[in-house]
């Protein structure tokens, strides 16, 4: 299955780009996608192997969850570790569930084994 070129989070549209890594100098051995909030689009490494596209675009899509749905605010360095826990599960939850809900294409890409 070919990479998505798009996902809806929550309100927002991002694009899914694909690029080589001698055309982007973000792209490199350590390295496989990256995400601009400012632009929303999203770009993986054309070259990496496709369970790595996979679990490189689901890396890139919590930072575009973050970066559509981020306004929560941080517990205290003190709070403990459950309120921490559940600070960061709550960050993401919505999101997530908004991308499965309204992107089968992507949720079909992320499921496919090779």
């Amino acid at each position: 299955m070919k990479m998505p070129k798009k996902v809806i989070v929550g309100t927002q549209t991002w694009e899914i780009v694909e690029r080589a890594r001698t055309n982007d100098g973000m792209l490199s051995e350590d390295n496989f996608g990256y995400t601009l909030q400012k632009d929303n689009r999203i770009f993986i490494d054309v070259d990496i192997s496709p369970s790595r596209k996979r679990q490189t675009l689901l890396h890139e899509l919590f930072h575009a969850v973050r970066f559509t749905m981020g306004g929560y605010s941080p517990p205290k360095k003190s709070d403990d570790v459950d309120t921490w826990e559940h600070y960061f599960i709550a960050m993401y939850e919505e999101g997530l569930l908004s991308i499965l809900q309204n992107n089968p294409e992507v949720l079909s890409f992320l499921l496919e084994k090779e």
